[in-house]
């Protein structure tokens, strides 16, 4: 059974709003606090925070005027195809940035070498994140403004209908369905598993000489987004690897959407289980709140006190 559009805006708007202000809260201090910024496993998750906030200060909000309102935010052409270009881009940056931290965290733990020097340090780390940060946008721009795609804007549909401009190059759609949505999924999951099994027989078979605490906060991290992205992402891409693969489009529909719905969700989760794996924002975090907890209880005996002056 389908999601309910006002359901889908509710839920968009209760989580939205605290995962903008975790969002916020993350990206400043990754890059203001210096130990976090130079990590060279931070800065993967630092582009993904910076690709996250970008999209739910754009596509996200979007996207709740159109379940709100079943219409695009502004009726203009141009805005449909930068609609279609954001919603086709960021979610894919997004998880193809995943996917290389992923395979990342095998080379900062096991292959510490391939990083020891500047020039190997650009072509292993910095290039590659340069890379899968710009190929997709180059991409989804080739596919929306440069491709012909010859069809109406409805702008009482999903991003003015323009997802059928997907579909209307079969090699582009090919392409964008493997290396785009599939390869990053299965390489998410399946290297996080890989880590889990490298890193457990390396303590195992080394024991104390295997330098646990140096990886842990890398693996923590990683783990985490991964378990996100198995719940949110990973039956989606299931079902789209089979749609990809010839099932029929009828099969299962209802759920695709469903799942299509809550692929939507790692982006929404994203900083608050960055925070929870990372115990230098945690305890951030737990500096703000106790002092917003004192200035409310040292709020409140004033206004008792003004209360019973005025009684008096």
């Amino acid at each position: 059974m389908a999601i309910p559009d006002i359901v889908c805006f509710w839920l968009l708007l209760i989580f939205g709003i605290p995962s903008i202000m975790c969002y916020i809260f993350n990206l400043y201090y990754f890059l203001m606090d210096r130990t976090l910024r130079k990590g060279l496993h931070n800065h993967v998750i630092i582009l993904i925070h910076f690709f996250g906030l970008l999209y739910m200060a754009t596509d996200f909000i979007w996207f709740m005027h159109y379940y709100r309102n079943h219409s695009a935010l502004v009726s203009s052409p141009i805005f449909c195809l930068i609609w279609a270009w954001v919603d086709y881009t960021l979610p894919p940056s997004i998880t193809i940035l995943m996917a290389w931290a992923s395979v990342e965290r095998h080379i900062l733990i096991f292959h510490q070498n391939l990083t020891a020097t500047s020039v190997k340090c650009f072509i292993f780390h910095y290039f590659p994140l340069i890379l899968f940060g710009i190929y997709p946008s180059i991409f989804y721009f080739i596919m929306f403004f440069v491709m012909p795609c010859e069809i109406s804007y409805d702008y009482s549909l999903n991003i003015c209908g323009l997802f059928h401009c997907s579909y209307s190059q079969s090699t582009l759609a090919m392409w964008d369905s493997i290396v785009d949505l599939i390869t990053p999924g299965f390489v998410i999951v399946i290297f996080s598993l890989l880590l889990i099994g490298r890193v457990w027989y390396s303590k195992y078979r080394m024991g104390q000489q295997f330098q646990w605490r140096n990886y842990s906060k890398m693996l923590r991290q990683l783990l985490s987004l991964s378990v996100l992205y198995s719940i949110f992402f990973f039956p989606f891409i299931v079902l789209y690897t089979a749609y990809t693969a010839g099932l029929s489009r009828d099969v299962g529909v209802e759920f695709f959407l469903v799942t299509l719905f809550f692929s939507y969700f790692v982006t929404l989760f994203i900083p608050f289980v960055s925070m929870a794996a990372l115990p230098e924002l945690r305890s951030k975090m737990r500096k703000i709140i106790p002092s917003t907890r004192r200035q409310r209880n040292a709020i409140a005996p004033t206004i008792t006190a003004g209360a019973r002056l005025a009684n008096q």
